[in-house]
């Protein structure tokens, strides 16, 4: 049998603002990102799990890597950001959604760039 996990509610600690990219296209027909617009809030548990730096250009890029665990939200999909609200903004891209307990949550991998 399974046994089924439900989320801790006192891990939820942090503020996360759900965000899906405004696409256009410009005068020569190709589609271009207008802007961020908000679809939800969620509390979230938020914890790192790894950093590289990667040279290009005669500039250091760090990428950081974050797993994420929320309640569940229907749109949540790979290319979407997250917002971290209470972190001063810090800006997520989700890479994988994992649904987990029967759409009581979800597990999200997201990358911050810098």
């Amino acid at each position: 049998f399974w046994e089924v996990l439900m989320i801790d509610s006192g891990s939820l600690r942090e503020v996360l603002v759900i965000e899906e990219a405004i696409e256009t296209r410009n005068s020569v027909g190709e589609v271009v990102q207008a802007g961020w617009k908000e679809l939800g809030r969620r509390r979230a548990s938020v914890e790192q799990t790894s950093m590289a730096e990667a040279q290009q250009f005669q500039q250091t890029n760090a990428t950081a890597s974050f797993s994420v665990i929320m309640r569940y939200f229907a749109p949540l999909e790979p290319g979407m950001r997250l917002r971290w609200e209470s972190r001063g903004n810090r800006l997520l891209y989700v890479s994988s959604v994992i649904e987990r307990n029967n759409r009581e949550e979800h597990e999200v991998y997201a990358e911050e760039r810098t």
